[in-house]
Order: C-alpha cells, then structure tokens, then sequence
C-alpha cells in the first residue's frame, strides 16, 4: 500500500521540495498550508488552516491518518519572531507538542520530523555544531524551536515514538521568498546583471531591493552554512525511513559570509559585487548568530546523505531564476505598452 505523509508548511519553499520528492517516491500526499494554494499543485489534498486552532489541528491529522508526518509550518525568521513572539512560541513551540500528544494517543505507529533549526545554538563560537553542541538561542524563534526540539526528544524517550528532529543549517533555492537576505542577494544582482538600477520588489524598509542601483544590507561579515532546500528534504525523508529515531544536524560543513554570498552572485553577471552593496547601520540586528558551521557527520555515516549541491553552484541557480523571472516580468511590461 501506498504511505501516506503530511506535509505542514507545504507552500514554502521546504514544502515544494519535499512535496516533489515524496510524489517521485509514490506516497499520497496530505498538505497543510495557512493560505489558500494554487489549485494547480495537482496530486496533492490540500488543508488549508491555522495550525494553533487545535480544533483544525486534531482534524487535519485524524483525516490524513498519516505513516509520516513533516512538521515544516513555523513562523521561519528570526527577525520576524521579535515583531510577533506569542504566535512564534505558538506555532513554533505549541503545535509540535500537540502533534507528539496526538500521535502518543491516536497514531502511535505514525513517525514524525520535526524541523529544528540551528538557531538554537545561538551565537555559538564553536568551529562546528553537532548533536551534541549546547542549546543557546537568543531569539523567540530560536527559544521556541529548542523548546520543541528538546519537547520531542522527551517524548520519543519517554514513550518510544519514533521521533525524530533534523536540525537544518540555512538552506535556500530559487524558490527563497525575497524576504530572506540569500534572495535579496540573488534578486539585486540578477536586476543588476540586466542593466536596472531599480526594483518594483521591496525590502524590510520599504526601499525597492535594488534602489538608485544600490543594495542595502546588514551585517555582511556573518557566515552561514548554506545549503540547497532540495538536498536537505532528501535528508527528512531520509530521517525518517530510519529504523532508529533520532537527531540529526543536517549542513554542508562550509561557512561563507554574506560578503562571499554577494560576490558570488554578482559575479554570475561578471559584475563587482562592491559597487552595489551597501552597509545599512538600521538593518543590523542586536540579537544574531554570527557564526554557523554544520558537523553532519553522524547522518552521512548513519544514514548516507551527502550534499550534491555546492555553495558556488547554489548562489549561480538562484541568480539565474531571478534572472528568468525578471526578464519575463520586463517582456509583460513592454507588451503592455
């Protein structure tokens, strides 16, 4: 028989991926988005809902009666997470728990990643994070990510559910909303790369993402471990076709800074990154995690994964979608004039 999986979140860009992969694989996929989803996304049933309404959860799970669950829905920036904390603790914190007690008392036999993220080591100095590395969030999407990571490991002790957490280091893809700094990067240098000096897309200030030809960011000495969103929801369903539920760091083992981010996208239009970013004093943040580096060694030896995407092969896909989807955007334009 065919597994059934639900898939939480399965609008973003996590979703899309995994959504992808699990339909390849054969299952019937149940998919959970907050809005509506276009009807064209075929294959899948789709629930549409407020997972923090418990009435909406509990029913979301007893009709989709999943082998598999996915929990990617969460509000899914730091930064934001400041701006909305109760809904972030909520979402983040609440409803994974609901989930654990959920599958305790009605679908024990049900298997369940949860995605945690390495926001919650915080601003570690370590010169890589692993299973073991201590919790120190800083942010209410770090604390509430470490409250339902730590929250599902208790409850795969305590009752020998098959639990598992997959701590994901950044992970980006052509389909990263332009709310996210990778995106951003992406979008100006691909407007760039085609002679604009200006974009219609804005960013957290209000200023087009391109403006005056010029884009403007934060701190761009932070580095990250960037990987690509598909490899890394080969590694979810990977998780939980193991035997053994557990946690797994799943990264590239590379750190980059968003400097080296820019000057590799820029350079897909052979331009000098320099001369278009800009530092913003007012878009640092006082809370951040500057330094993340993944030790994934346990899920490659355990499990097999690699990563199949380099940091210089994502940040060339990225650009070149953005490049795609600008240059349709100038043709509608012009035809419409």
């Amino acid at each position: 028989m065919r597994k059934r999986a639900l898939v939480t979140g399965g609008a973003g860009q996590d979703g899309w991926y995994l959504i992808e992969l699990l339909l390849s694989r054969g299952y019937e996929v149940f998919a959970h988005s907050r809005r509506e989803v276009d009807p064209s996304l075929g294959r899948v049933s789709w629930h549409t809902g407020d997972l923090t309404d418990e009435i909406f959860l509990k029913n979301l799970l007893s009709a989709s009666k999943p082998d598999e669950i996915y929990n990617l829905a969460a509000v899914s920036r730091p930064a934001l997470s400041w701006d909305i904390p109760i809904e972030t603790a909520l979402l983040n914190g609440l409803v994974p728990q609901r989930i654990c007690e959920f599958i305790r008392r009605e679908l024990p036999a049900t298997r369940l990643f949860q995605a945690s993220s390495s926001e919650i080591y915080g601003d570690n100095q370590a010169p890589l994070q692993d299973e073991q590395t201590r919790a120190n969030p800083k942010s209410p999407y770090g604390i509430s990510k470490a409250y339902a990571h730590q929250i599902i490991g208790a409850y795969r002790q305590q009752y020998g559910l098959h639990l598992s957490c997959g701590i994901l280091f950044n992970h980006e893809s052509p389909r990263r909303p332009l709310s996210f700094v990778s995106q951003k990067i992406a979008h100006a240098a691909a407007a760039a790369s085609l002679g604009l000096t200006e974009t219609r897309e804005l960013d957290e200030r209000g200023r087009p993402i391109l403006s005056d030809g010029k884009l403007y960011l934060g701190d761009i000495n932070v580095r990250r471990d960037f990987g690509f969103a598909g490899d890394f929801v080969e590694a979810m369903r990977l998780i939980l076709q193991s035997d053994t539920p557990s946690d797994f760091v799943v990264g590239t083992g590379q750190a980059h800074s968003i400097a080296e981010f820019c000057e590799a996208a820029f350079r897909v239009g052979g331009l000098d990154w320099t001369k278009f970013v800009v530092v913003d004093p007012l878009l640092l943040r006082k809370v951040d995690s500057h330094f993340t580096r993944a030790d994934s060694s346990k899920l490659q030896s355990e499990l097999g994964w690699r990563p199949k995407v380099d940091f210089p092969a994502l940040v060339d896909m990225m650009v070149q979608e953005r490049i795609r989807v600008l240059k349709l955007s100038i043709a509608s334009a012009d035809g419409g004039r």
